[in-house]
């Protein structure tokens, strides 16, 4: 049902996974998280689930909505997500689920994400290449939401915040989550992860990060089991 691309010249491994899921993109219902996790869970000895937390309300105050509404719709479109995830897991027999899907937010109570965040928001202060992507990604997620108006640079830097709230996912798996190894999967690549993994900007990635795309094939493809070696990354147009 899905296949597993290893970007960036990475070592596919076993150790641990860490799925994003994306309030923005109508592909995370239930069952397709649920048959994700499901199928992601047996490859790898460790599995977390991170999904955006209020840091999504930006990108909705953003796109015009009063700061109260983007609150609660950021707040409803985090347990869409979270609840599928967590029952998955738990049938899966993972001890404590709950603790293994987390939003963005929570992750400010762990030391290694201050950190990672710290340098995430001086690599876009000065660094011209993530400023360029975190931008660009933004723009595409407030456009996802606006109604029938353009995109504005005032948009973009009230919610860029959202964006630069992934950037430690992207860097610092590993220590986030206590692995020696973590790749980060997607259903896409994107621009910053083009720009962290081929080194032409100011941020690394720390020893043992990895990134992959997932993709999902028709069953009767017979190719569900498969995985792919590592590629460079196909950044999409925006």
């Amino acid at each position: 049902m899905f296949t597993l691309e290893w970007l960036a010249d990475t070592t596919g491994h076993h150790d641990h996974v860490l799925v994003g899921l994306s309030p923005q993109n109508g592909r995370y219902k239930p069952e397709y998280i649920r048959n994700l996790i499901f199928w992601l869970r047996p490859r790898f000895r460790s599995i977390d689930v991170v999904i955006p937390g209020f840091e999504a309300a930006y990108t909705l105050v953003a796109a015009g909505h009063p700061p109260a509404q983007a609150v609660h719709r950021a707040r409803r479109a985090y347990r869409q997500l979270h609840n599928p995830a967590v029952r998955a897991l738990a049938e899966l027999g993972v001890p404590d689920p709950a603790r293994h899907v987390t939003s963005w937010t929570r992750l400010h109570a762990n030391a290694a994400y201050r950190a990672s965040l710290s340098r995430s928001r001086k690599a876009y202060l000065v660094d011209r290449r993530i400023r360029a992507a975190c931008r660009a990604m933004t723009a595409e997620v407030v456009g996802n939401t606006v109604d029938g108006r353009s995109v504005t640079p005032c948009d973009i830097d009230i919610a860029v915040r959202y964006v630069i709230a992934e950037i430690p996912l992207l860097t610092d798996g590993p220590s986030l989550f206590e692995a020696d190894r973590s790749v980060f999967v997607y259903h896409r690549p994107t621009p910053l992860v083009a720009a962290i993994a081929d080194g032409g900007s100011i941020l690394r990635a720390a020893p043992g990060q990895s990134w992959a795309v997932v993709g999902q094939q028709e069953a009767n493809h017979g190719e569900h089991d498969r995985t792919t070696t590592p590629t460079a990354i196909p950044v999409p147009a925006r």
